[in-house]
């Protein structure tokens, strides 16, 4: 025998809203842990050519739950689960870029762009990952460049140029 449970939010016993279930159906999950990173305001980041270099991003559109840092500039992994990742940056004036995701202040993915014949204004370098992770784990982007006057770009007042996010897929 078939039957039909009627709910329209969950909630944990704190009184969270865990998830709402709309009249349409679409599901909403409010404290899904996620963040959209970017640097803003403070300058380019300088980079030295051909060295590994934390990426600085200081400014938070989003942060559910609090686990970007904005002065480590790492995500730590509130529970064990699959995440996915995003990564774009915006480097002049390089030959050759890289960008890589740290995972517990080790590289393990790594983006690269097209060795140019020259130094270029712009060059980029960036991905996306999904990947299981456990509660605790941390994830930070590096830069690296090939060039003379290297650095990550700070972006205008209107717009960002180089961007880190992340979320919880379950």
């Amino acid at each position: 025998m078939a039957s039909i449970l009627g709910i329209d939010t969950i909630q944990h016993q704190s009184g969270t809203t865990a998830m709402t279930i709309d009249n349409s159906g679409r599901v909403l999950t409010p404290a899904r842990p996620s963040f959209f990173a970017h640097r803003r305001g403070q300058g380019n980041q300088s980079l030295s050519s051909n060295t590994n270099t934390l990426v600085q991003f200081n400014q938070l559109d989003h942060n559910i739950g609090s686990h970007f840092d904005t002065s480590t500039y790492k995500f730590t992994c509130p529970v064990s689960g699959v995440y996915h990742f995003d990564m774009s940056l915006y480097i002049y004036s390089a030959s050759q870029s890289e960008a890589r995701f740290y995972i517990n202040d080790a590289s393990k993915y790594r983006f690269a762009s097209v060795k140019l014949g020259a130094e270029r204004n712009p060059l980029s370098a960036g991905g996306g990952v999904t990947v299981q992770l456990s509660a605790n784990d941390t994830v930070s982007v590096y830069a690296m460049a090939i060039g003379s006057s290297l650095a990550v770009y700070d972006g205008s007042a209107s717009e960002s140029a180089s961007m880190f996010s992340g979320y919880l897929v379950g």
